[in-house]
Parts: C-alpha cells; sequence; structure tokens
C-alpha cells in the first residue's frame, strides 16, 4: 500500500552532489580578474627582475656562508666573524676581477688568434683523428666559437665599466647578505612560529636539514671544480697550450657539473692538444681526464650524495639552460643552488616522492 509519504521518499532516494554551476556573468569576471592579477605580476616582475635579482644572490650567499660564519663565531663574536668573512670574499672577488681583466681577456684573444689554425693543422692530419676533423668541420667550429667568446667577453676596456657599472648592486646585496647572516634565521623561524603546531613541528627541522644538505652538496660541488680547473691548469702547461688559465676556468666551471662535468671541461685541453702536443701525450692527458671522472663517479660522488641527496646532472643542465638565458651567468649558478635546495626541502618534508638514489650507505 502506497502513503501519502512516498514523494518525499523518492526525493530523499536520490543522493550525492549536484554541480551547480555559477552565472556566466562571475565566470567572465573571475577570467577577467585572473588575466589582469597576471599582467600585473608580469609587470612586477619585468619591473624589479634587478631587485629581485639582488635578493636572490644575497639570499643564495648568506645560506652558503653560513658554514663558514658558524665555524669562525666559534672562537670570535658573530658580527666580528661577519666582517672577517666578507673580508676573504672581498679580497677573493677583487682578485678574480684583477685577473679577469688583465689576464683573461688577453687569453681570450689569444684563442681567437690562434684557435682556427690549430683546428686546421688538426683537420690536416692524415690519421683518424684528422679525419673526424673534417667531418665535423673543426676549424669552422672553433673560429664560430671563438667569435662568439670574443663578443661576449668584449674588450678590456669595456669588462673595467662593466666592473665600475656593477659596483652598487654589489655593494646592496653585500648590505643585504650582511642583513640575512644576522637575522635570517630570525625571519624563516618566526614564519614557522605561525604554523600549527603539528605543521611546526614537521616544516623546522625539515628546513634545517634541507639547508644543511644543501650547503654540503654545493661547497663540495665547488671542491670538485677547484681540483679539476687546477688539474686542467697544470696539464695545459704541461703540454704548452695557449690561454692556459682561460682552459682552468672553463674545467673549473664545468667540473660542478656531477658525473660528466670533469670530462667535459677537459675537451678543449684534448682539442688543442691534438694540434700542438705529441700523441702519446695528449692520450696521457686523455686517461688522466677518464680517471678523475671515474674517481668522481664511483668515490667522490658516492660520499656526497649519500651526506647531502642525490641530485644527478639532469636537474643542473636544464637550470644552467634556463638561467643563463634569464640572467646570464648569475642566474645559472644561483639557480642551481636554489634547484638543489628545493629539492632538498621537497626530500625532507615529502620522503618518498624524491628521486630515487643509488647510494644508502656513506661508508
Amino acid at each position: 500500500m502506497v502513503s501519502a509519504a512516498s514523494p518525499p521518499q523518492r526525493a530523499t532516494a536520490t543522493t550525492g552532489h549536484v554541480l551547480v554551476m555559477p552565472p556566466p556573468w562571475r565566470v567572465a569576471l573571475m577570467v577577467t580578474a585572473l588575466i589582469c592579477a597576471v599582467i600585473v605580476i608580469r609587470n612586477i616582475f619585468t619591473s624589479a627582475h634587478q631587485v629581485i635579482g639582488w635578493a636572490v644572490a644575497a639570499s643564495v650567499i648568506a645560506l652558503l656562508l653560513t658554514p663558514v660564519v658558524q665555524g669562525m663565531d666559534r672562537v670570535m663574536p658573530r658580527a666580528l666573524a661577519i666582517i672577517l668573512t666578507f673580508v676573504m670574499v672581498i679580497g677573493l672577488a677583487v682578485g678574480v676581477t684583477w685577473l679577469y681583466t688583465s689576464s683573461l681577456l688577453d687569453q681570450v684573444d689569444q684563442i681567437q688568434e690562434v684557435g682556427p689554425s690549430i683546428a686546421k693543422e688538426i683537420e690536416g692530419r692524415s690519421d683518424r683523428v684528422g679525419e673526424i676533423a673534417r667531418e665535423i668541420g673543426l676549424a669552422d667550429q672553433v673560429s664560430e666559437l671563438a667569435d662568439r667568446l670574443d663578443e661576449r667577453t668584449g674588450s678590456q676596456g669595456d669588462a673595467i665599466k662593466s666592473v665600475a657599472l656593477s659596483a652598487p648592486p654589489y655593494f646592496v646585496s653585500m648590505i643585504l647578505t650582511i642583513f640575512l647572516l644576522l637575522f635570517g634565521p630570525k625571519m624563516i623561524g618566526g614564519a614557522v612560529d605561525q604554523l600549527s603546531p603539528e605543521r611546526r613541528d614537521r616544516y623546522r627541522p625539515a628546513l634545517i636539514q634541507a639547508a644543511r644538505r644543501t650547503q654540503m652538496y654545493v661547497w663540495a660541488s665547488i671542491a670538485q671544480g677547484v681540483v679539476n680547473g687546477l688539474c686542467i691548469w697544470l696539464a695545459a702547461t704541461l703540454l704548452d697550450l695557449p690561454a692556459v688559465g682561460l682552459l682552468a676556468l672553463f674545467g673549473g666551471i664545468a667540473g660542478l657539473l656531477p658525473y660528466m662535468g670533469i670530462i667535459v671541461g677537459w675537451l678543449p685541453v684534448l682539442i688543442l692538444g691534438f694540434g700542438v702536443a705529441p700523441v702519446g701525450e695528449v692520450a696521457l692527458t686523455l686517461a688522466v681526464a677518464i680517471t678523475l671522472q671515474i674517481v668522481e663517479v664511483l668515490w667522490w660522488r658516492r660520499r656526497v650524495d649519500a651526506r647531502s641527496l642525490y641530485v644527478g646532472p639532469a636537474v643542473p643542465i636544464v637550470v644552467v639552460i634556463l638561467g643563463y638565458g634569464i640572467y646570464g651567468i648569475g642566474g645559472a649558478l644561483y639557480g642551481c643552488v636554489l634547484a638543489v635546495l628545493g629539492l632538498a626541502i621537497a626530500d625532507q618534508v615529502w620522503p618518498g616522492t624524491d628521486l630515487p638514489t643509488p647510494i644508502t650507505d656513506a661508508s
């Protein structure tokens, strides 16, 4: 028997959520507001990209200098430790600038003069090396590379002018870095304190550990680059190659790249060596380069990744390409540090989502 309550029962029998679409005018308003917000944000970043670059550079430098300041802080006041640290940094910067303007620019001109002729001598060889050089058009490739290098560096006067114009931004970045070294930890701690107790207990140790792992990874990579650059400088000197300092600088920068940067840094040495040195000496140089790369992959990188984090070569390559295209060499270097920091934070906060590391034991 059907009762009078059956219609409400039929209404309640249908369960689930009903999707209610907003009116068209509201959708149009939301889309317009989103477009305006994107334009405003884009204009802000375009107009303030220099200031944003200073802030990013100061943050990265403060992150990397924190272990140095903490080590000196154990035997002296923190303010004095920061001052001495910046005295050393400024001295290093002045030395690099002097070396660049007084020596490296001349070596760029030297490469532009003798590089193509050495490449032509390699193409004129009758062995397999000469055949490969002719197939790839080595002389044309070297000439084009030398011209691009000359355009990038400019003259000595341009370099001095560029350094003079860069002095105010460097001064501002230095002041901001000192401020972050003094008050940065308190600022981050205050921001974490605004979270709920559960998230606070989760994120505070994660951020501290991520910063430490990033510092260890970056400083280990810098040490690797320095060692590779010094080895290239010694080998290029023994082979009597032109532009030894420029070759060592390229090898040091390339050596920052894990798992493949060392051998990439040695390629210009090997190419020039085939044109000016005996084959036996070049073969010995190649053996040294391969040995260094093997030591890095099988010994050094194992210990660095185990104590810091596994990054791999893909992320640094992509970041270098994008960062260099946007902000030049500074954007490439600072972008790599920020990418490593992002991976370290993700590894601490969401440990199950990072790339699998092949190293699990530091011993």
